[in-house]
């Protein structure tokens, strides 16, 4: 009975990993299709790592907080060295109020950073800047950030919210391994031939 429950926690903890690195392929190509004027294939080119939330939540109401689970992609996406599980979370307090869920892309042009994240953590604030690119329809919401070649970001929203920004979150990797192999993987790496 013990070997049958082992089991059956192994197969479901596997199917999961396979689901957010799906969510995240699929995620990326909706994404990017939705920001037309963005160099993305000089992006995908030279990031050194690209980062996916397929789902970041953020709900506010004086206080309020984020959060979502993703995948960072370790070098080229045609060929990454490895992939990791990453989360994102903050919080905040304030004039706010609302729902929103965003798919959030972003694009690490600097080793340090994809070191920091993968050892630790890192904090989006004054340290690391970022450029939110064309965002569609919803573009200022997310007009916090100012250009930079840290990091750049697209997002693809759906909800409403009104106050606090992205500021202030945490982005760290998760002990979670994610396979190099089968459908999902290969979704991923395809993900990127599309643009």
């Amino acid at each position: 009975m013990r070997n049958l429950v082992i089991l059956l926690f192994c197969a479901v903890f596997s199917f999961a990993s396979e689901e957010i690195v799906l969510s995240a392929a699929n995620s990326f190509v909706t994404t990017m299709r939705s920001s037309k004027d963005a160099p993305i294939k000089e992006l995908i080119a030279q990031a050194k790592a690209t980062i996916i939330f397929p789902s970041v939540k953020k709900v506010g109401f004086v206080v309020g907080g984020m959060g979502g689970d993703g995948v960072m992609i370790v070098g080229p996406m045609s060929s990454p060295s490895e992939i990791v599980s990453v989360g994102i979370s903050g919080g905040s307090i304030g004039l706010q109020f609302g729902y929103e869920d965003s798919s959030l892309v972003l694009f690490v042009m600097k080793d340090s950073i994809v070191y920091d994240i993968k050892d630790a953590k890192v904090t989006i604030d004054a340290d690391v800047s970022f450029s939110f690119g064309d965002i569609g329809r919803k573009f200022n919401k997310i007009s916090d950030f100012k250009f930079s070649k840290d990091i750049y970001a697209y997002a693809a929203n759906d909800g409403f919210f009104a106050g606090a920004s992205f500021g202030g979150a945490v982005i760290s990797s998760k002990d979670e391994n994610l396979k190099q192999s089968g459908y999902a993987y290969e979704q991923l790496i395809g993900a990127a031939s599309k643009f």
